[in-house]
């Protein structure tokens, strides 16, 4: 496990040197990632355009979801210890804990399926 992640370290300099240098301008071939590819690349050199919107919108969309699954897990994990570490009485609120997290959860996903939806009608 160890020589694994050390691994990298050790690698010689020419397997790195192999890769194509990256473009400034993203590409348009859907098959190789779409015309979102490079939009870091575009911010960070100021060539922004109004055409890509709907790339932030996508990865705005992309990191709420996350977040949002992130914070789901962790409530879920919260609810079934307080399920878990209560008595009779409180056990009400932990199931509506774990409850709220998976439907947050559900919801976000569904909003983000949406947004992802418009974007591709939009944009065709």
């Amino acid at each position: 496990m160890l020589a694994l992640c050390l691994s990298p370290f050790f690698m010689d300099t020419a397997v790195y040197a192999q890769t194509s240098p990256p473009t400034l301008l993203p590409r348009t071939d859907d098959s190789i990632g779409g015309p979102c590819m490079g939009l870091a690349t575009m911010i960070r050199t100021g060539n922004i355009h109004l055409s890509n919107i709907p790339c932030f919108i996508k990865y705005f969309t992309q990191t709420l979801v996350g977040l949002a699954g992130s914070l789901s897990v962790i409530f879920v994990m919260y609810g079934g210890y307080r399920y878990v570490i209560s008595t009779d009485d409180s056990k009400d609120k932990a199931k509506k804990t774990i409850t709220f997290a998976l439907v947050g959860l559900a919801v976000s996903l569904l909003a983000w399926v949406i947004i992802d939806l418009v974007i591709q009608v939009a944009t065709e």
